[in-house]
């Protein structure tokens, strides 16, 4: 058995040599006379799990006075690992059926999760369960870590200028001397960027993918990229002319601010600001729409409103909007793609001309009133129609 285990160690350390030579056939005697083989261009990756029963390991890995960053470490055996954060306060008479329950955090790997939007100076305990392949939990992990104080958080953040669909935001490093990035989103694609790709809950590395994207397109490196996003000394948005617009309208937003050298390690915890953009004041506009001219690359929708609130009027194809439609979502798709809307919208009853070209297809054209900030007032109008067949 010790010349079999050799001889898929050293398989292991010159797989990568072996991609690139002549394929190899890798073979296992097992004890019980059976064999196992692969060809080694077709291994991926080959990993040592311990046996026996799996664990979750937790250790900190940093804190600010509303975020508890944490290393969840779990072998290659586990299957899942669910986590969640409480504050100690709170008793748990059986922190397993809770975790089951509640947990906020389920991955199929190792993860980097960082709990914020916390209470500061306050204890809080982080529990974690690892599951088998056969999906048996194992006993609880717990970690307990308190939040800091505020005046112990590496910058000031503040929001101001805030209104349905943008806000602007003042930075300044307690480190005068640290270089920092700051960004801004919405909650829904903070999440996201934690989860997309590898970055296994660590935000940084959506960074990092960015810089590692703009490094390539530009013929450098990712952490000579960091350098156009830096910032040092105190930062104004809105002197930079550099606000932050099409934002989520009543929903809450978040800051992400780090200190990073041109190494590209962090040299700050990431700190986190939340943030809630304005709910939008109603309108009471009755929007009528009637398509007056209806041909290949030339529609024109009439318009007739009951005041002179701002509204816009757009023309979506079927295919495209019937999801949003069935979701429940349609005004959120339409107005919230990174497009101002409020450079878009017009007052009083009108003509709106469009040029959609997938002749023999069902299009909608919708109308909906909005702020000056381009945020729903008004539930849509919508009525549809199907475009004639046409070419140059």
């Amino acid at each position: 058995m010790k010349k079999h285990l050799l001889l898929l160690i050293a398989a292991c350390q010159g797989l990568a040599v072996m991609a690139q030579s002549p394929v190899y056939k890798l073979k296992i005697n097992l004890k019980n006379g059976s064999k196992l083989s692969v060809i080694t261009d077709e291994v991926d990756a080959i990993k040592f799990g311990k046996l026996g029963k799996v664990q979750a390991s937790l250790s900190q890995r940093y804190v600010t006075s509303t975020s508890i960053g944490v290393n969840i470490d779990i072998d290659v055996n586990v299957n899942m690992v669910k986590a969640v954060c409480v504050p100690a306060s709170q008793t748990i008479d059986d922190p397993k059926a809770y975790i089951e329950a509640n947990a906020t955090l389920v991955a199929e790997s190792s993860y980097k999760k960082s709990f914020d939007f916390l209470t500061p100076e306050t204890d809080y305990v982080i529990y974690a369960l690892a599951y088998d392949e056969y999906d048996v939990p194992s006993e609880v992990s717990s970690l307990k870590v308190t939040t800091g104080k505020t005046a112990d958080d590496p910058f000031v953040v503040n929001a101001k200028n805030i209104t349905t669909t943008s806000l602007d935001y003042v930075v300044t490093p307690k480190d005068a001397n640290i270089q920092y990035v700051v960004q801004t989103t919405g909650m829904e694609m903070y999440n996201t960027w934690c989860n997309e790709g590898n970055n296994m809950g660590d935000i940084f590395q959506h960074f990092v993918s960015y810089w590692m994207a703009m490094g390539k397109l530009y013929g450098e490196t990712w952490q000579q990229q960091i350098q156009y996003d830096a910032r040092r000394g105190t930062y104004d948005s809105e002197a930079d002319n550099n606000t932050q617009k099409t934002l989520l309208w009543d929903a809450d937003q978040v800051i992400i601010t780090f200190g990073v050298d041109n190494s590209g390690e962090l040299v700050t915890p990431i700190q986190t600001t939340k943030v809630r953009t304005l709910a939008p004041v109603p309108s009471d506009n009755k929007i009528t729409l009637t398509v007056k001219n209806n041909a290949w690359r030339d529609v024109v929708v009439t318009a007739d409103v009951t005041n002179s609130d701002k509204y816009i009027v757009n023309v979506q194809s079927a295919a495209a909007a019937d999801p949003h439609i069935e979701a429940g979502d349609l005004i959120k798709w339409l107005l919230n793609s990174g497009t101002d809307y409020s450079n878009y919208s017009k007052s009083g009853s009108q003509d709106w001309e469009f040029a959609p070209n997938k002749g023999g297809q069902k299009y909608y054209a919708i109308g909906v009133g909005v702020d000056d900030n381009g945020a729903p007032t008004t539930e849509p109008t919508i009525i549809d129609f199907v475009l004639p067949e046409g070419g140059f």
